[in-house]
């Protein structure tokens, strides 16, 4: 008890309560009618947003501080559950309270485990290495996940939830250890309580335990691998100049390749034209266009919201839920565009995301298309609308749905499933042991 007086003491030391009764129904408001009139996948929700909105409203006004308030909010913005529909309010963390424990932390089959052990830290242990944390502040470990952290994770898919909400475990108030209960490689149980010190105690020499991620990659990069099997990586689709001006760099490289891998397993998206592009350096030689997706937007009309209360017909749009269906667009593929003709897969994850599966989506039916390998993407695309509020925060909503060009099957809550899923496990992880990469060669020879 004395320790979460001493934290709610530090709390509102440094967080504020500046956002006036008013501006907080004002912006509530906003984001209430923003998403009940243009929210795309408004079909998919099960529950009544009105009413949903009323009872949100007492809690949002009780909250103590500013960042409260934004966490009220957001919570009501992950009812949604869509990846694309999301409440920002950076401004508003308190980032000179918060920090990270010094682990990395990841999930493997809906387990999380230890990734990475910072060395020669006071009160953290090497041996921790590949631990399963089986529980946190005395919960199962999933179950903190889903009660904890999920209700704060704007996501359409289980894949892209885990993928987000593992990441914001690690980060918490100073003045909360963090402290879980481990399963170590041995099997032995361990109880641990680390500071959330990580980034106050960084330094520029400090080694580490298992492997370190490599958040320094470039965004487009090619190699060669094995028997002149080249490898081009794509980070993302944005800005849409700068990476295709890099693409091109390395197509004189690529049109070396026998055999080719692209890999989008950390695209998280940006620009469709971008990804057109790429599309159009796979498309067979025997044809001279690109078949867009299909997609749905929302349609709100009085008229027929008026007649919906008694005709059948105009039921949907009585129920704000309405669509308008825009057919697929086809696009010439410029004369000039050389094409990759050598034989090539592709690699997705749950990282790959918004503009990236658009281009998975617009190739997955196409003909003489390459295999896709990896696991199951994000799930989540479609043209944010954004929309302002007090201070630097903002509200995005989904307003389009993509539809595959062909079949018109809707990319909602699933993700684009590779033809041929491989999923890492925690030893292949600790082993450095690209097993989606293996596979992709394993496939090309």
């Amino acid at each position: 008890m004395l320790f979460l007086s001493a934290q709610y003491v530090l709390k509102a030391q440094i967080l504020t309560k500046e956002i006036s009764e008013q501006e907080r129904i004002f912006n509530f408001s906003k984001v209430w009618s923003e998403i009940k009139y243009n929210f795309v996948n408004m079909d998919k929700i099960n529950f009544d947003i009105d009413s949903l909105y009323n009872a949100y409203i007492p809690e949002m006004l009780k909250a103590p501080t500013d960042y409260d308030y934004y966490r009220v909010m957001e919570r009501f913005v992950t009812c949604f559950n869509d990846g694309h529909t999301e409440l920002a309010y950076n401004s508003y963390w308190p980032h000179d309270l918060m920090d990270y424990f010094p682990c990395n932390i990841s999930d493997f089959n809906k387990k999380i485990y230890i990734t990475t052990v910072r060395k020669n830290i006071p009160g953290v242990d090497t041996t921790w290495l590949g631990a399963e944390i089986v529980e946190i502040d005395g919960l199962p470990a999933e179950k903190y996940l889903r009660d904890s952290i999920f209700p704060y994770v704007s996501a359409s898919t289980e894949q892209h939830k885990w993928m987000q909400g593992v990441y914001k475990i690690a980060y918490h108030y100073k003045t909360k250890p963090f402290n879980a209960k481990i399963r170590k490689r041995n099997n032995d149980i361990e109880e641990i309580s680390v500071k959330r010190n990580g980034e106050t105690i960084r330094t520029e020499n400090d080694t580490y335990a298992g492997p370190v991620p490599n958040y320094g990659e470039a965004t487009v990069s090619f190699k060669f691998l094995e028997d002149s099997i080249g490898i081009l990586t794509v980070n993302r689709f944005y800005p849409d100049e700068e990476i295709i001006s890099e693409i091109n760099k390395s197509l004189p490289e690529i049109y070396k390749a026998k055999k080719l891998i692209i890999d989008l397993r950390r695209n998280g998206g940006g620009s469709t034209a971008c990804a057109r592009y790429l599309q159009s350096l796979l498309t067979p030689e025997y044809s001279d266009s690109i078949l867009n997706y299909a997609w749905e937007t929302r349609v709100n009309n009085g008229v027929g919201k008026a007649n919906g209360n008694w005709i059948e017909e105009y039921k949907d749009y009585y129920n704000n839920r309405a669509l308008e269906f825009h057919e697929p667009r086809v696009y010439h593929i410029a004369d000039s565009i050389r094409r990759i003709k050598c034989p090539l897969v592709i690699l997705a994850s749950r990282f790959t995301f918004s503009a990236a599966e658009d281009f998975l989506v617009n190739i997955y039916e196409a003909p003489d298309r390459p295999v896709i390998i990896g696991e199951p993407t994000g799930g989540s695309t479609g043209s944010p609308l954004v929309v302002p509020l007090t201070g630097k925060t903002y509200l995005r909503v989904c307003t389009r749905r993509i539809c595959y060009p062909y079949s018109f099957k809707r990319l909602v809550n699933e993700g684009v499933i590779p033809d041929i899923i491989v999923k890492q496990n925690i030893n292949d992880y600790l082993a450095e042991k690209d097993i989606v990469l293996e596979k992709a060669l394993e496939y090309l020879k």
